[in-house]
């Protein structure tokens, strides 16, 4: 299994699932097998520049979207998705979610693995 593509699949079912189209029409506009479009979702397929082109043409996402790679751009993805869910919450909610948030940073900075 491909770790690293596991929440790229994910992204890409979640905008598949977000415009309404099943798993098999998606396979059927990139000519490939519903088990193969189903591997690519849970990360279990690597797949090529070409079919990535085509998911992002067809779901009409940018790569950057789907890829989340560590760069300046994707921090302006996460901003507009943390202002999504954000979005229609009282002061004090908002407030209680990044009470959450930082104390999940806080434990995820101590779990990291300590360098040798």
């Amino acid at each position: 299994m491909y770790e690293k593509l596991k929440p790229v699949g994910k992204r890409i079912q979640e905008a598949r699932k977000a415009i309404g189209m099943t798993q098999a029409d998606l396979a059927d506009k990139l000519n490939i097998s519903v088990s193969h479009m189903s591997s690519i979702e849970t990360g279990r397929a690597n797949f090529g520049v070409e079919t990535l082109m085509k998911i992002t043409e067809i779901l009409k996402v940018s790569a950057d979207n789907l890829l989340r790679t560590d760069i300046p751009e994707v921090s302006a993805i996460y901003a507009g998705d943390m202002e999504q869910i954000l979005k229609g919450c009282t002061a004090a909610e908002t407030e209680s979610m990044m009470a959450m948030l930082r104390q999940m940073k806080d434990a995820l900075i101590k779990a990291r693995p300590t360098e040798n």
